[in-house]
Formats: structure tokens, sequence, C-alpha cells
């Protein structure tokens, strides 16, 4: 008996942990869509601005892949000049969401990181 019990808690553990890489590799496939109709959902984006967001989003992403391929993420420079790309890249996202919706944006992200 015990070792029937033994076999379905290795099934169920087993079963778990396919299940839950699933859902990592799906969510990191969909980064920039749940980042964009998150923020669709937290600011009230409009259509023209969701698709300005995603645009920018992607754009961001293959940046900042190149960025970490290039740079040595052990370097004492590598954080400095990831610094200077997110500030470039808020720059540019508050250019395309306005002012008032990345302040809107910045609070939420601090709220989150309150809670986390």
């Amino acid at each position: 008996m015990k070792k029937y019990a033994f076999v379905i808690f290795a099934g169920l553990l087993i079963f778990t942990t396919a299940v839950n890489a699933q859902e990592k590799k799906d969510k990191a496939s969909n980064t920039v869509e749940f980042r964009v109709e998150k923020m669709s959902t937290d600011l009230g984006l409009n259509e023209t601005e969701k698709a300005s967001v995603k645009s920018l989003l992607e754009k961001q992403a293959a940046e900042k892949k190149q960025f970490t391929k290039e740079n040595d993420k052990e370097s004492t420079e590598f954080k400095s000049k990831m610094k200077e790309l997110q500030k470039k890249q808020n720059g540019e996202l508050k250019a395309v969401i306005g002012d008032e919706k990345f302040k809107k944006m910045q609070a939420l992200k601090a709220e989150e990181k309150k809670e986390n």
C-alpha cells in the first residue's frame, strides 16, 4: 500500500512540475502582450496608445536582449549602463503615453514593490 501511495505522490509531483513549466513558458512568450494589457487596464490606454506601446515594448525588449548579450553581467559598468538604457526607455515610453499616465504607472510600480 505504501508503494502505491509513493507512486501516486511521485506522479502528482511530476505532473505539477510539468504544468508549472508550461505556465512559465506561456507567460514568458507573452510578456509584451501581458505588459500592454496590464498597462491598458491600469492606465486606460486607447487603441492608438496600445499599438504604440506594444511596438515600443517590442523594440525595447530587443534592445535589452542585445544589451545583455553584448555586455558582461559581472562587469562593474553593467549596472550603470543598464540604468542608462532604462532611463532612455522610460523617456521613450513617457513620450508615447504622456506625463500624467507615466506618473500613474510609476506610482503603481512603487506600490507593487511595497507589496512584494
